[in-house]
């Protein structure tokens, strides 16, 4: 009696301190209201959930920086903090605050350690050279400071490696961080096939939506669809190709099939070549890399999603005319272009269009090679019948690896080369003794990922966009973390604490 009499007394004065602390809050709210506008209330309560969010979990700030940056939102739509100088994004608040975290508990908590990895200093180096650069040019007056923080801004995306390496060391971090990016890689497929019925006149989703044309034939009624979310699709399709390609048929294996199926259709309503490119090297070379038994899975899930893709289209591809059919048609002849001689010798082609560009890049790059003309800076005149009110490409390079040679000259473009020969080693070097498969195969999805970027950087600039950036420092983040906690601690007598499960089930 007297302990349900204590509990009695307590219950109401805790929850007067509740309804008091409710209460101050919404008055401090009501004053802040009176004195600022309801916008930069919005933006303080913002930042503020923001900082508790990266203080609790880390690895679901950087969700919030890929859903930003690499799905269904627009740069453009970002939201801005205007901060006098320039404009703070809440996907740059969001990498600084995971920082900030970072600093802070590297000066507070003694257990804290900074985790180094062997892709660190090509990572600075390469950060590093871009900057130098950047900074060089502003000073020399030929660049000006607001011009180059675009490009500033999609560099900097490449250090969410560091965060990962040292704020997202857990199993069960980077388990969240990687499924609820796949998740978003599902949600931006599931736009773009809705956006494909819906067709050209109704627009859902940022990126380009228009009619197909390849290489002067136009297809009527097929509509190219590519969102910003673009990066995810491609890394969900080849990570999930992967771990397909380690599962038995079960129910966990069909909704990987229907995961696959979904960013797979994406992909292919992109219409995007050097992705398609890209993504088949990735299945040859997971075929060439993988295990026998996998191999062996991998083909089957191929053939299985071969045979349900007959089944459903070819019925409907029968009727002449129908979107089915074009769409059937489109996609053949969007392939076949590829072994067309027209494709790289007709002056008018997609390919060949791009000439241009190295005209006015290569000499550029003869008179700045070292560390070219600064990020940002604009390495040609505006060309009339390139250039437009609705598109200014004086700073754009279609060619990824030309851009960084471009902005960052040889210094910059070889540090990169650096980091990314570095990274691709080491993840073929030690999948294979990741003991937990999930994890293993994220490490060689992430890597044959990498693989098709960089040949795909040759005629899309995928190494230097906004929407890829980021991804690209979380995917060699999880590597090395990977790598790090499975790997190296077996080596050593220490206790292998974070990935001690072999998914054997699977």
């Amino acid at each position: 009696m007297l302990n349900q009499g204590a509990g009695s007394l307590l219950r109401p004065n805790l929850s007067s301190a509740q309804l008091v602390a409710a209460g101050g809050a919404g008055l401090l709210l009501g004053l802040a209201c009176l004195r600022l506008s309801p916008l930069s209330v919005l933006g303080a309560l913002t930042a503020i959930l923001l900082v508790l969010t990266t203080l609790k979990r880390p690895e679901v700030a950087l969700l919030g920086l890929v859903a930003l940056t690499s799905s269904l939102v627009a740069e453009q739509d970002n939201p801005p903090i205007p901060i006098g100088f320039g404009t703070l994004y809440i996907s740059d608040a969001i990498l600084l605050s995971l920082f900030g975290l970072f600093i802070i508990r590297w000066m507070v908590e003694p257990q804290f350690r900074i985790v180094r990895t062997p892709l660190d200093l090509p990572l600075l180096a390469f950060y590093g050279v871009a900057v130098l650069s950047t900074l060089i040019a502003i000073l020399q007056g030929s660049l000006p400071f607001h011009q180059s923080l675009e490009e500033l801004r999609i560099v900097t995306n490449y250090l969410t490696f560091f965060v990962v390496t040292n704020l997202v060391r857990e199993k069960r971090q980077l388990v969240l961080l990687w499924r609820g990016i796949l998740l978003l890689a599902a949600i931006v497929a599931v736009a773009t096939i809705v956006q494909y019925l819906l067709g050209e006149s109704v627009t859902i989703i940022p990126g380009r939506v228009e009619t197909l044309s390849t290489e002067g034939v136009e297809y009527s009624g097929v509509a190219r669809i590519i969102p910003p979310g673009q990066s995810l699709i491609l890394v969900g399709f080849v990570t999930m190709g992967v771990r397909l390609s380690q599962y038995r048929l079960s129910w966990t294996s069909l909704l990987a099939l229907l995961h696959w199926g979904l960013v797979g259709s994406a992909l292919l309503l992109s219409f995007n070549r050097n992705f398609w490119l890209g993504a088949g090297l990735a299945l040859l070379l997971l075929a060439v890399l993988g295990e026998g038994r996998h191999r062996q899975r991998l083909v089957g899930w191929v053939l299985v999603s071969a045979l349900l893709a007959a089944t459903i289209l070819l019925p409907l591809a029968s009727v002449p005319d129908s979107r089915a059919a074009n769409l059937v048609s489109a996609s053949i002849g969007r392939l076949t272009s590829l072994g067309e001689r027209e494709t790289f010798q007709d002056s008018d082609s997609s390919l060949r269009w791009r000439d241009f560009e190295y005209a006015y890049a290569l000499p550029q790059i003869a008179s700045h090679p070292l560390l070219g003309l600064g990020l940002g800076a604009r390495y040609r005149p505006f060309v009339l019948g390139m250039d437009h009110d609705a598109y200014d490409g004086r700073a754009y390079v279609h060619n990824g690896h030309i851009w960084i040679l471009v902005k960052s000259g040889l210094l910059g473009y070889l540090s990169l080369m650096w980091l990314s020969l570095a990274f691709l080693l080491r993840a073929l070097k030690y999948w294979r003794r990741i003991p937990d498969l999930e994890m293993r195969g994220w490490v060689l999805g992430f890597a044959l990922t990498y693989l098709a970027v960089l040949l795909g950087s040759m005629v899309n600039s995928m190494l230097m966009q906004w929407f890829w950036t980021s991804v690209i420092g979380i995917m060699m983040g999880t590597n090395e973390a990977v790598i790090k906690n499975a790997v190296d601690k077996s080596r050593s007598d220490q206790p292998e604490a974070d990935f001690h499960t072999i998914d054997n089930a699977q």
